[in-house]
């Protein structure tokens, strides 16, 4: 009984906060997500979005330039899922898994997808 009580807990919290957070869609997961140049890095695969709300660098030829992208944006959706969570009263990583649904519907066409269990999947 117990462990239903916890399931129904958390999946009314992580209703009530998906909720929450598409009444805060427009202004989505910092400027990250509306951003030019990471839009162009996802869209040439060589920036990739995680199941957690937070990107990475899937292919490192451009070098720096992907990872300061990358070390930029994470920095931004940080600060929005750390202030979300606060205010909701859950954890930074269960914002970003939210807000990581939102982002995937947006990401542009050829953005990767880096799955919980490790499976890639491109758009």
């Amino acid at each position: 009984m117990y462990s239903s009580r916890r399931y129904f807990t958390r999946f009314a919290l992580f209703g009530l906060l998906a909720l929450v957070l598409s009444a805060f869609a427009a202004t989505g997961p910092a400027r990250g997500a509306d951003d030019a140049q990471l839009n162009s890095l996802r869209a040439q695969g060589t920036i990739a979005e995680r199941f957690d709300g937070y990107v990475m660098v899937k292919d490192n030829s451009t070098g720096a330039t992907a990872q300061s992208v990358v070390d930029r944006v994470n920095a931004e959706r940080r600060a929005i899922y750390e202030a979300r969570a606060k205010a909701q009263g859950v954890t930074a990583n269960e914002v970003g898994q939210v807000y990581a649904g939102q982002i995937i519907q947006k990401a542009p066409k050829g953005t990767w997808f880096l799955a919980a269990d490790g499976s890639w999947t491109q758009k």
